[in-house]
């Protein structure tokens, strides 16, 4: 019987050199026939091509189970069990080969030109090649080369199928719950570390370091590059860039796949970025992102992802700078909880967005302690931080008292509150357009002071993001027109205040038709209907009425107008008494002048009394007739009213406002 298989041995032998022959020259013609790198690969490549991961497990499960058998037949006397050796060793062999042309084709159609696909293939063939010596050895003869043989097929099998793994799954999918003395041997060949022996060292316990606010976080740090390790990475890294694209870094994102047709990310365009494109197909679709039914990205996720594209897809811009609105706020805080692991914290954020704020998810004790480091500040530097209320605790802050120094360094001193601020008062401080970032991180800001401070059109610009804000004060501060830009977001501004500074008097107006706000610029209010400066003579007790009732200082100057016409009557007052018997006869305002022309002369002399006995024995009878509404009309500018009282008394004594002239 041990002749007859003998005789067969050689032939069977020669069969297994003839499946390699083959298997060589078919891999050969599918390297000769490859498209070009302009040329489009055939989808029935690809059809073939995907059956790779279906056979490649063959050949891996029947190579290890050789070595079970050659050991339980060799040394536990179970001679049997190794005669399904070469039996298994040709369906290995096999499944090798066809493993192998499926891998060569779908590489080829779904390009990979990263080091991990380069190293699985040639492992892969180095595993093949094994398997073949290994079977050959094995149906001539059972020596030691065959032992050594297939060890080398078991190695070779077990790089190829860790290359693989790392291919589909990510360089770190084993590494990453590992023993960190495992590490280092698990991430052989796959770029990450080279084999070195783990240091122990002694743990030192460290005090966790406290969290950013959300408003300082890096929005591609922090938000976006976790998204595409989450969802994206696992196929384009630096080991496999699956498409000749990577999102492992902001570079190679925006950089996009090689020799693409559209834009990755085109920024402050969402709607023409390939990466937002991809995902919003339908989840059939052979380019839906990301594919083959892995967890496709969330509505944060994707709101987020958009929102940072929009905003200019900067690898530096912090969540302050891109000016997150109540909801994107709600989003980001769901999404920060989610990449924490809490699902939980993240579901209840975002089912009530705009109404938890980061600050309801601290604790109470941090929330204490951030309060005590503003507390001790605003001692420290003399300012004031207190209550709304009794009822609301929000906090307003007011630096009057320590104004002269009172600048960009001690105003970021708030940031640990700046979401419970809610007024702000920094007028005549020193603070300057830096500070302003500070101040547009408090997003739930409703009043602000910034008069008489060096605040111009840039540090306005830091402030587009405070949405809420009710009231700002900018007198006597360098802004122009400009800052309009900056405030065309703020839906919520009520009164803005512009006295001394370089704004366009026209363009205020516009502004306020547009935004339908108070907007006040001193002596020139803004305002739809037109002055009328006669009117505004005439009437100063209206003009006062209609003067702002911010700061009065100011308005001094362009008031001395109407006070004008009532320094005369102060020497006149004496005067008012002898023309009043004249007012019956003055039906133009003509004589007013003149009496007062005639008066001046005989009141050094002492004929004047004969000038004007003449005049006041005239309006005897008519005097208590007419005075009366000559004085509500003529008086009335420079309130003479006190003196029209008394009209009844001098008319029937003339002499007494003679007496008083030369007494005057």
């Amino acid at each position: 019987m041990s002749k007859r298989n003998d005789e067969k041995k050689p032939g069977i032998s020669l069969l297994a050199v003839l499946a390699g022959l083959a298997w060589a020259s078919v891999l050969g013609i599918l390297w000769w026939a490859k498209p070009g790198e302009d040329e489009t690969v055939s989808d029935f490549w690809i059809f073939l091509g995907r059956f790779h991961a279906l056979i490649v497990h063959i050949p891996i499960g029947l190579i290890l189970v050789v070595p079970v058998l050659e050991v339980f037949g060799r040394w536990f006397g179970n001679k049997p069990m190794r005669t399904a050796v070469p039996t298994i060793l040709w369906m290995a062999v096999l499944g090798a080969m066809a493993a192998t042309v499926m891998g060569y084709l779908l590489m080829t159609g779904e390009p990979d030109d990263s080091v991990l696909m380069e190293r699985h293939l040639w492992t892969g063939l180095i595993f093949g090649a094994f398997a073949l010596i290994t079977l050959i050895l094995r149906l001539r003869s059972e020596s030691f080369l065959y032992l050594v043989s297939l060890a080398l097929s078991v190695v070779s099998v077990s790089l190829a199928g860790h290359f693989g793994g790392a291919l589909v799954h990510g360089s770190s999918y084993l590494t990453k719950y590992a023993p960190e003395s495992l590490k280092p041997l698990l991430l052989v060949g796959l770029g990450e570390s080279p084999l070195t022996l783990p240091v122990v060292t002694p743990p030192v316990e460290e005090a966790p370091a406290e969290e950013a606010p959300l408003v300082e976080k890096v929005v591609f740090t922090e938000f976006v590059l976790p998204i595409m390790e989450a969802k994206c990475t696992e196929c384009h890294n630096e080991e496999k860039s699956k498409g000749k694209l990577r999102l492992d870094t902001h570079q190679f994102i925006m950089a996009g796949a090689e020799g693409a047709d559209y834009p990755n990310v085109a920024p402050n365009d969402s709607e023409g970025s390939e990466l937002i494109y991809r995902v919003l197909l339908p989840t059939d679709d052979d380019d839906f992102m990301p594919p083959d039914g892995k967890e496709p990205l969330t509505p944060e996720e994707l709101a987020v992802l958009r929102w940072w594209i929009d905003g200019g897809a900067s690898a530096e811009a912090t969540v302050a700078d891109l000016q997150a609105d109540d909801e994107m706020t709600a989003r980001l805080l769901a999404l920060s909880a989610a990449l924490k692991g809490d699902e939980e914290a993240a579901a209840a954020i975002a089912s009530n967005a705009g109404l938890i704020s980061e600050w309801d998810l601290l604790t109470p004790e941090v929330q204490q302690e951030r309060m005590n480091e503003v507390l001790a500040a605003a001692e420290h530097f003399n300012f004031s931080v207190m209550p709304i209320s009794a009822e609301d605790d929000r906090l307003k802050v007011n630096v009057v008292n320590a104004a002269k120094e009172f600048g960009d360094e001690q105003l970021a001193t708030l940031s640990p509150v700046a979401e419970r601020i809610i007024w702000l008062d920094l007028g005549r401080s020193q603070v300057t357009d830096a500070g302003m970032k500070t101040v547009g991180n408090m997003r739930n800001l409703e009043r602000l002071h910034l008069e008489n401070t060096k605040i111009t059109d840039g540090g306005i610009a830091s402030l587009a993001g405070l949405s809420k804000l009710e009231y700002l004060n900018l007198y006597g501060t360098e802004v122009t027109s400009k800052i309009f830009e900056s405030l065309a977001n703020a839906k919520n501004l009520r009164k803005l205040y512009l006295w001394q500074t370089k704004v366009d008097p026209a363009d205020a107006r516009i502004f306020q038709r547009s935004m339908s706000l108070e907007v006040n610029i001193g002596n020139e209010l803004a305002t739809d209907a037109p002055e009328e400066p006669a009117k505004d003579a005439a009437k100063p007790e209206e003009a006062k009425k209609e003067a702002p009732p911010a700061p009065a200082k100011p308005e001094a100057k362009p008031k001395p107008a109407t006070p004008a016409p009532a320094t005369p009557p102060k020497p006149e007052a004496p005067k008012g008494e002898v023309k009043k018997p004249e007012s019956p006869a003055k039906t133009e305002p003509k004589p007013k002048p003149a009496a007062p022309k005639t008066e001046a002369k005989p009141a050094a002399k002492p004929a004047a009394p004969k000038t004007d006995a003449k005049p006041a024995t005239k309006p005897a009878t008519p005097a208590p007739l007419t005075p009366k509404p000559e004085a509500k009309k003529e008086d009335a500018p420079t309130k003479p009213t006190p003196a029209a009282k008394p009209t009844p008394a001098p008319t029937p004594k003339p002499p007494t406002a003679e007496k008083a002239k030369p007494a005057a």
